[in-house]
C-alpha cells in the first residue's frame, strides 16, 4: 500500500455529484480494479480517474494519473520516495513519472495541441486518435493501458486497416505518422526514434482523378437549387470542404465578382494562407438569387453551418446511379447506385476545377494562387490530367502502320486548347 504521506484516490460519480474515494485493495496490496468505498461501504465505479494526493504544510496537493490502478500505486512509490529523500537532505532531481495509459495521454496531448493548432487541425488529429484507439481497443486493449507495448508491426497493422476501410495510402500513412508523433510526445521519445519513420508511410502519388462532364452534367441534373449551389461553388471556386463550410457572405464580392478565403474565429485556411478567387459569372448570378447581407453562404434550415456535403454528394450520386439503371432496365439498381456513389466525392471537384483551368491556358502561378497550394509541385500534380486530351490527339494523329483502306475505321477527334472555361458540356 502506498506511503502515508502519499496516498491513492479515484475521482468517481456517486449519485448526482464526483468525489474523490479511496480505492479497495486486495490481500495482495493491489487496488480492487473498480471499487472504491463510499462512505465506508465497498461500491463498484469503472468511471472516472485516479489522483495521488500527498500534503505540503497542510495544503493538500492533487495530481491526475488516469484510468489505470497500477499507474496510480507506481506514482504514489515514486512520489513517497522522492518526498522521502528530500526529508532526508538528499539532492534528487525530481523527474516526474511517465503515464502509460492511451486514454488520459491524449487527451492531455490534445488540450496542448489545440492552443498551438488551427481547429481543423485540432479536429484532425482529434479524429486520428480516437480511430486509432478504436483499431486497438479491439485487438489489443492491454497495449492501450501500456503504451510502452505498442510496435512499429502495431502501427503498420493500423495502416493497413485504414487502406481496407477504403483509406488512400496517402491517408493512411499521414494518419499513422500523427499517431507516433502523439506517441513520441507522449513518452519522450526523441524525434526520429519513434515506431515509424517517414520511408514506412511512403506511397506512390497517383494522378488525379476529375469528373468527366458527362458525369457533371448527370450529377447537377439530380441537384437541388441548394445543392447546385454548394456543388457549383466546390466546381468553379476550387473551395476546399472546410471554405465553403465557413463561407460567409461578406466573403463575396459581387461587383468585382471575387470570393475571398478569409480565417475566422473558429476557422484558418489550410496552412493559414487567405486568397482571393476570381469566380465565373454563371457561379455569380446563382449565388446572387440566394443572397443575404451577411451569416452563411451554405446554412441548414436552423442557421447552422452546413457539414454534409460528403454523405449528400454520395446520396445525390446514388440516386443518379440507381435512375440510370432503372431507365436501362437493369435489375442490380442498387447495386449501381453504391458503385456510382463511390466515383463521386467533394474534393473530386476542386480536382476538376484546378484542371479544367489548366486545360484552358491559365498559367500554373496563376492556378496555384486560385488554388491555395503552399508549393507549386502540388499545382503540377494535374499538369498531366490537364494535357492527356491534347496527347491523345497526338497520339491518335501518329501512323503507326499503314492500315489498307476499308478494313478499320478510325474516328478522328479534334482537341483544340479552349481560351475559354468550359465547365460541363450542353
Amino acid at each position: 500500500m502506498a506511503n502515508r504521506r502519499v496516498s491513492v484516490w479515484k475521482y468517481v460519480k456517486v449519485g448526482k455529484n464526483w468525489r474523490y474515494c479511496k480505492p479497495v485493495y486486495g490481500a495482495n496490496n493491489k487496488i480492487k480494479p473498480n471499487w472504491v468505498y463510499v462512505t465506508g461501504v465497498p461500491e463498484e465505479h469503472p468511471e472516472g480517474n485516479f489522483y495521488i494526493m500527498r500534503l505540503d504544510g497542510g495544503r493538500k496537493i492533487w495530481k491526475l494519473i488516469g484510468p489505470n490502478p497500477a499507474d496510480a500505486l507506481r506514482a504514489a512509490e515514486y512520489e513517497a520516495h522522492f518526498m522521502k529523500a528530500v526529508a532526508a537532505g538528499i539532492p534528487v532531481k525530481k523527474e516526474e513519472a511517465i503515464i502509460t495509459d492511451y486514454g488520459v495521454q491524449m487527451w492531455k496531448y490534445l488540450d496542448s495541441y489545440k492552443l498551438a493548432q488551427s481547429d481543423e487541425s485540432y479536429e484532425l488529429m482529434r479524429q486520428t486518435l480516437g480511430e486509432f484507439w478504436d483499431f486497438h481497443r479491439k485487438t489489443d486493449l492491454a497495449k492501450l493501458t501500456d503504451m510502452r507495448k505498442l510496435t512499429r508491426d502495431d502501427m503498420l497493422k493500423y495502416k493497413k486497416w485504414l487502406v481496407s476501410r477504403g483509406r488512400s495510402l496517402r491517408t493512411a500513412g499521414n494518419k499513422m505518422l500523427r499517431v507516433n508523433q502523439f506517441l513520441r510526445t507522449a513518452l519522450g521519445v526523441e524525434a526520429g526514434k519513434g515506431l515509424v519513420t517517414v520511408k514506412d508511410a511512403k506511397f506512390v502519388e497517383r494522378e488525379p482523378v476529375v469528373y468527366t462532364d458527362e458525369e457533371l452534367e448527370w450529377f447537377f441534373e439530380a441537384c437541388s437549387p441548394f445543392y447546385s449551389r454548394v456543388f457549383h461553388t466546390l466546381l468553379m471556386a476550387g473551395l476546399r470542404k472546410q471554405e465553403m463550410e465557413n463561407l460567409e457572405w461578406p466573403d463575396i464580392n459581387f461587383t468585382n465578382a471575387v470570393l475571398s478565403v478569409r480565417g475566422k474565429k473558429t476557422f484558418q485556411p489550410k496552412d493559414w494562407e487567405e486568397r482571393d478567387i476570381e469566380i465565373p459569372r454563371e457561379l455569380l448570378e446563382m449565388l446572387f438569387e440566394a443572397r443575404k447581407d451577411r451569416g452563411l453562404v451554405f446554412a441548414t434550415k436552423t442557421g447552422k453551418k452546413y457539414t454534409h456535403v460528403w454523405d449528400d454528394c454520395k446520396d445525390i450520386a446514388t440516386k443518379v446511379g440507381e435512375e440510370f439503371a432503372r431507365k436501362a432496365g437493369r435489375q442490380d439498381v442498387e447495386q449501381v447506385g453504391k458503385e456510382t456513389a463511390a466515383k463521386y466525392h467533394p474534393h473530386r471537384f476542386r480536382a476538376t476545377y484546378c484542371t479544367k483551368l489548366l486545360q484552358s491556358g491559365i498559367d500554373l502561378k496563376t492556378v496555384q494562387k486560385l488554388m491555395g497550394h503552399k508549393t507549386i509541385e502540388s499545382t503540377m500534380r494535374y499538369l498531366a490530367k490537364a494535357e492527356s486530351k491534347k496527347v491523345r490527339a497526338k497520339v491518335d494523329a501518329v501512323q503507326w502502320k499503314k492500315i489498307p483502306a476499308g478494313q478499320v475505321k478510325i474516328r478522328e477527334q479534334a482537341v483544340p486548347l479552349e481560351t475559354k472555361i468550359v465547365w460541363s458540356e450542353e
